[in-house]
């Protein structure tokens, strides 16, 4: 079977969406284990997190898979999975609220403009820079190993991220 043939199967096709609805349904679990407190296993789970997320957009770009779906899905993943562990960084005075609050406005804010925009919009560079550091700074801020440097580097990396964070919105602002 050639990949002409094989992309022609409805599952094929549907390999990226498969990949960022295991990513929603793994929240569940980083849910649970947040609220139970066992950071080691949510460390985990934010490594598959981060894997899952890279295969869907490879797949779906080297193969052409890309689908309305899945460009609603993605993003929407992305934020969920990103947004429930910074709300426990919050609650547990990791991070303070008045940043974290910033973050989730903007991103209601951006996503909202971005899809309000007649054939969407795509994320720019310096926002898929501040989705790095953030998942870098989940990374290490759980890190189940206690190391004052790697807490360190992941709130630094967090902070970047806030600055990517406003400065991403700006440039959005610029294309209204």
């Amino acid at each position: 079977m050639t990949i002409k043939n094989l992309k022609n199967q409805s599952w094929v096709r549907n390999i990226p969406n498969i990949i960022t609805i295991f990513r929603i349904i793994l929240i569940f679990p980083v849910i649970i284990l947040l609220e139970i407190n066992l950071k080691s296993y949510v460390w985990f789970l934010i490594i598959i997190g981060g894997i899952s997320d890279f295969a869907d957009g490879f797949i779906a770009k080297k193969y052409n898979l890309k689908s309305n779906f899945g460009s609603m899905l993605d993003p929407l993943a992305d934020k969920i999975f990103i947004l429930i562990p910074l709300t426990w960084l919050c609650i547990n005075q990791i991070i303070p609220y008045w940043s974290f609050s910033i973050i989730i406005i903007r991103e209601f804010f951006i996503t909202s403009f971005r899809k309000s925009k007649r054939e969407g919009m795509p994320a720019i560079n310096i926002a898929k820079y501040k989705s790095f550091f953030q998942f870098l700074s989940l990374l290490l801020l759980f890190y189940p190993y206690s190391n004052d440097l790697i807490f360190d580097i992941g709130l630094m990396s967090y902070w970047i991220s806030f600055v990517l964070c406003i400065y991403s919105s700006v440039i959005y602002l610029r294309f209204k």
